[in-house]
Order: C-alpha cells, then sequence, then structure tokens
C-alpha cells in the first residue's frame, strides 16, 4: 500500500511506545487491533452522526495514522463490514436472550424467529442508532446475510420464499420506525408485533 507494514504494526508481544501528554506525563496509547478500531469507530459515529465517519477522522480519535488503520481495514466500505459483524454477533447474542421470553404466538413456528429477531433489531437499534443508519444506508454484505437468514428459517418453517421475504421487509420497517422513537414503546411495540403476526398468519394460511 505504499508504506512499510512492519513499521505500522507493532511487533507482537511490544507495548505500544508511550507518548508525552502536554503536562510532561507518559501515556501509553492502546494498541491499534481491528476490535479497538470497530468499537472507536461505534463511539465517532453514535457521538457525531452517521455521516461522520471517515478514515482520518478514525484515525485523529484513535490518536494514530491513517496508514496504520489502513492495514487492518483497506478502506471505509471494509469498516462498515467490520462494524456490521459486531453489530450482528450483539443482535446474536440480544437474540438468544429474548427466546427466553414467553411468545402468544408461540405456536406458529415460522413467527418465533421473526418475533424474536424484531425484539432484539429493536434493543440494538436503541443501543446504536446512528450506528443502525449508517449500515442502512452502506448496506453491508453481514448485515444483507443477517436479514436472508431470517428468511431462510421462514422458509424452513413452512414458508414460501416470497412470504417470507414480505414478512422479513414488514417486520423490518416496522422496527425501523419504532427504533427512530425515543420514547419508551415497549408494550405497544409487543402489541404491534403481535397485531402483525397474527394478521400475517391468517392471510398466509
Amino acid at each position: 500500500m505504499g508504506f512499510d507494514e512492519q513499521a505500522a504494526e507493532p511487533a507482537a508481544n511490544s507495548v505500544t511506545p508511550a507518548r508525552v501528554s502536554s503536562d510532561g506525563a507518559a501515556k501509553t496509547r492502546t494498541p491499534l487491533t481491528l476490535d479497538h478500531i470497530v468499537t472507536t469507530a461505534i463511539d465517532l459515529i453514535e457521538a457525531e452522526g452517521p455521516d461522520a465517519l471517515s478514515m482520518r477522522r478514525l484515525a485523529t480519535r484513535l490518536g494514530s495514522s491513517p496508514m496504520a488503520t489502513y492495514h487492518h481495514v483497506a478502506d471505509r466500505q471494509a469498516l462498515m463490514e467490520a462494524i456490521a459483524q459486531h453489530v450482528v454477533a450483539e443482535l446474536n447474542t440480544v437474540s438468544d436472550e429474548a427466546t427466553e421470553e414467553p411468545s402468544r404466538n408461540s405456536k406458529l413456528g415460522w413467527a418465533e424467529p421473526v418475533r424474536v429477531n424484531a425484539r432484539a433489531s429493536l434493543v440494538l437499534s436503541r443501543r446504536y442508532p446512528a450506528t443502525f443508519a449508517a449500515l442502512l444506508r452502506s448496506r453491508p454484505t453481514t448485515l444483507v446475510s443477517a436479514v436472508l437468514g431470517v428468511s431462510s428459517d421462514l422458509m424452513a418453517a413452512g414458508l414460501d420464499e416470497a412470504d417470507a421475504r414480505m414478512v422479513v421487509r414488514t417486520i423490518t420497517r416496522y422496527v425501523m420506525g419504532t427504533g427512530l422513537s425515543r420514547e419508551e414503546l415497549d408494550e405497544s411495540f409487543e402489541f404491534g408485533i403481535e397485531a402483525l403476526l397474527d394478521g400475517m398468519a391468517r392471510r398466509l394460511a
């Protein structure tokens, strides 16, 4: 890439060199890892908005050079992919927790993955509202694959492909709209999900 990769990457098991602050005190820089880059990028987006992310601004926030950042992610789109992987991993964790909640429509096999994913998506959209907006704009492959995974679950539960995609599209738009609200809408969110599932179940019967 036109720079010395060995110079950009700290030696294995080494401590990142300390920097001297304006008051003369030494400060140890946090090692530059992909996880640190991703979490810092999310912090930047949440602090300054979905359009704020650039490789240069991220490097400034990290206290490193853009070239050092490029050693871990090739460009902004690659960074958005890494952010999507981080968010989807959290989504799966929240989904696992959501499955412990009893569901009035649990007898509908195809509805349960929709319900669980919707609840988890709402939690994450409130946790990272600006990041969710940025991901929806860039449509990284990881996010698209996660949505297709839900469609696959619905088809495995008995829906045909067209119906599965329509269900996912409808619920996704409902979650996106609800997630934009700053109010606590848990009760009305649950009411809306169950109403949608009831209506779609009758339509698809």
